[in-house]
C-alpha cells in the first residue's frame, strides 16, 4: 500500500458519523473546528472523490443552518462545535474568525462553477445571510481573531479569504455581492500587505493568500514566502508567528507545526516551482510518526498529543497528490 493511502486511512479515522472531522483525537482537540472541517474536506476534491467532498463541506452549512437566526442576528459566529450533536462549544474562545467564513464562500463557488454540486436551496439561504453578516461586521476594517485564534487584531490572511470569497461568490453568480465590500477589503488588504497585520510582519497564515486563494501578486507572495522562510522554519516546522507562546519549548523555541511544511509545498506548487515543492514535501514526511499520524506541532523535539491533527493530514495528502501528478 503506498504512503498516500496510508495516510487517508489514518485520515479518515477522524471523520464521526455525523460527517464531522475531529481536529485531533486527543481531550483538548475532540472537536469539529468550522476551519478545520473545511481544510479536511478539500483534501477530497484533489483526490477526486466528490461524494465525500459534498458531503463534508456540507456538515458545515448544517452547522451553520442550526445556528441560522444567530447569523442573521449578527452573532458572532463560533469557531468550535460538537462533533456529532453540532452543539457550539465553549463562550471562552476567539471565535470570531473571518477567514472559515471566506474559505467557505470561496470553495463553494469554486467547486460549484465546476460542476460540483455542493449547495442545496437552504446552503443558498445561508450564503446570502454570511454576505450581510459580513457587511454587519464590516470585516474590511474590524478585527477579527485570525487563524490562530487570538487577539483580535486586523488579518491580511483573514481580509484577504474573506475578500476572494465574496469575489467567486459574485463571479460565479452564486450570489450578488455589494460593490462596496470588495472595493473596501481590496483597500484594506493592500493597505496592510506585505505584513499579516498593522504590527506583525510575518505570520505562516499568510501562506493562504498564496494557496488557495491566490489573491496576491507575484512580488507579493515573493516577499511572503521569503519573509517566512528566513524568519519561521525550524527543524520540526514552521512557527506560527514570532515570540508565539502556545507550545513553546525548553529552548525558547515557538512550537514547530508540521503542516507548514506541506503548506510550504502546496504553495510552491501553485508557483509551479516543483523542485522546491518536493524539497518542502520531504521535510514534512520526515515529521511522520511511525504510525502514519502528521502531528499538530513539535515541542522539545517531540510531537504534541494532539497527533495526528485533521487538517495536517489533509494538507500531506493534497501535497503528496499534486507533486505525484508531476512526477
Amino acid at each position: 500500500m503506498d504512503l498516500r493511502n496510508l495516510l487517508l486511512i489514518e485520515f479518515e479515522e477522524l471523520v464521526m458519523p455525523s460527517g464531522a472531522f475531529i481536529a485531533a483525537p486527543s481531550k483538548k482537540y475532540n472537536a469539529c473546528w468550522l476551519r478545520d472541517q473545511l481544510y479536511c474536506a478539500i483534501s477530497y476534491y484533489y483526490l477526486r472523490n466528490y461524494p465525500k467532498l459534498i458531503r463534508s463541506f456540507q456538515v458545515v452549512f448544517d452547522i451553520l443552518d442550526k445556528y441560522y437566526l444567530e447569523i442573521k442576528r449578527g452573532k458572532i459566529i463560533h469557531a468550535k462545535y460538537d462533533a456529532i450533536t453540532f452543539e457550539q462549544i465553549t463562550k471562552d474562545w476567539g471565535h470570531h474568525q473571518l477567514d472559515a467564513i471566506g474559505l467557505l464562500l470561496y470553495f463553494s463557488a469554486f467547486f460549484e462553477s465546476l460542476g460540483i454540486r455542493i449547495l442545496r436551496k437552504k446552503d443558498r439561504e445561508i450564503i446570502k445571510t454570511l454576505i450581510s453578516y459580513l457587511n454587519l461586521h464590516e470585516y474590511w476594517e474590524k478585527p477579527d481573531n485570525g487563524i490562530w485564534e487570538d487577539k483580535l487584531n486586523l488579518h491580511a490572511s483573514s481580509i484577504g479569504a474573506t475578500l476572494i470569497g465574496l469575489i467567486y461568490t459574485t463571479k460565479k453568480d452564486i450570489e450578488s455581492v455589494p460593490r462596496h465590500m470588495i472595493e473596501k477589503g481590496w483597500r484594506s488588504l493592500e493597505k496592510i500587505l506585505p505584513n499579516e497585520s498593522p504590527d506583525q510582519e510575518v505570520n505562516m497564515s499568510q501562506l493562504s493568500l498564496i494557496w488557495p486563494y491566490n489573491i496576491v501578486s507575484k512580488k507579493i507572495a515573493n516577499i511572503i514566502l521569503e519573509r517566512i522562510k528566513e524568519k519561521l522554519v525550524q527543524k520540526h516546522g514552521l512557527n506560527r508567528y514570532l515570540g508565539d507562546d502556545y507550545y513553546r519549548s525548553d529552548d525558547g523555541i515557538s512550537a514547530e507545526w508540521s503542516l507548514g511544511f506541506f503548506w510550504l509545498a502546496i504553495a510552491e506548487f501553485q508557483r509551479r516551482h516543483i523542485k522546491e515543492a518536493e524539497y518542502w514535501l520531504i521535510r514534512g514526511l520526515d515529521q511522520m510518526t511511525d504510525n502514519n499520524h502528521i502531528p499538530e506541532l513539535y515541542q522539545n523535539g517531540k510531537p504534541n498529543e494532539n497527533t495526528p491533527l485533521g487538517w495536517a493530514m489533509s494538507f500531506a495528502l493534497i501535497a503528496l497528490t499534486l507533486i505525484k501528478s508531476k512526477s
